[in-house]
C-alpha cells in the first residue's frame, strides 16, 4: 500500500492565507483550461468567500473559461446579506472578466426542495455524460461547529446516499432552508 501524502500549511496571517489560496486556484485554473478548455470551481461562503474575493482579482487567467458553482447556498433572495451569490457577484463581477451567466446559482424563488432539484439539474447539465460531477476544485471552509457546505455534525443529511444536491430545511444555523452538495 502506498503511503498517503499530506500537505498541511500553517500560515502566519490572513494575507498569507489569501495569497496561498489564490495561487493554488490560479495554478489549478491554468491546468484545467490548458487540458480541457474550461475550469469548474465550487465555492463556499463565509471566510472562504472573503479570502477568494480578496485574492482572485489579482490572478492571471482566462476568465471566459470559468464556471462557478456553489457548494451550498442559503435559500434567501440574491440581495440578502446571507446570500453567498451576492458576495461573489458584488466582489468579482466588474472586477474580473466574469459574466453573470458563468455563475451557476440556485433559484431562490422556489421552495427548498424545488431549488435543490433545479440546482441538481443545472449541475448535471454542466457535466454531461457523468453520473457524478467532477469539479476541478471545491473550495470548502469549515464553520466553528464543524459544518462544511450545509452538512452539520450529527444531521441526518450526512446519511444521504442518493442525491448529489440536497435540500435542508432544518439547518441548525440560520437561515434554516439551504441547498447543499452532499458527500454521496
Amino acid at each position: 500500500m502506498a503511503a498517503s501524502r499530506k500537505n498541511v500549511k500553517i500560515l502566519p496571517n490572513e494575507a498569507k492565507v489569501v495569497e496561498t489560496l489564490t495561487l493554488l486556484v490560479e495554478e489549478r485554473a491554468k491546468e484545467a483550461i490548458s487540458s480541457r478548455g474550461t475550469f469548474t470551481i465550487g465555492l463556499s461562503g463565509g471566510s472562504m468567500a472573503k479570502f477568494l474575493c480578496s485574492g482572485l482579482p489579482t490572478i492571471s487567467t482566462d476568465w471566459s473559461k470559468w464556471k462557478l458553482f456553489f457548494c451550498d447556498e442559503r435559500l434567501v433572495p440574491f440581495g440578502d446579506n446571507d446570500s453567498t451569490y451576492k458576495v461573489y457577484k458584488e466582489n468579482l463581477i466588474g472586477k474580473v472578466a466574469l459574466k453573470l451567466d458563468q455563475i451557476i446559482a440556485i433559484d431562490p424563488s422556489m421552495s427548498v426542495i424545488e431549488a435543490a432539484d433545479d440546482y441538481a439539474n443545472k449541475v448535471k447539465a454542466a457535466f454531461p455524460g457523468n453520473e457524478l460531477p467532477c469539479f476541478d476544485m471545491l473550495m470548502l471552509g469549515m464553520g466553528p461547529d464543524g459544518h462544511t457546505c450545509s452538512l452539520f455534525p450529527g444531521h441526518k443529511l450526512l446519511e444521504e446516499k442518493k442525491l448529489i444536491i440536497a435540500p435542508i430545511s432544518d439547518s441548525p444555523k440560520q437561515p434554516p432552508c439551504r441547498v447543499t452538495m452532499t458527500i454521496k
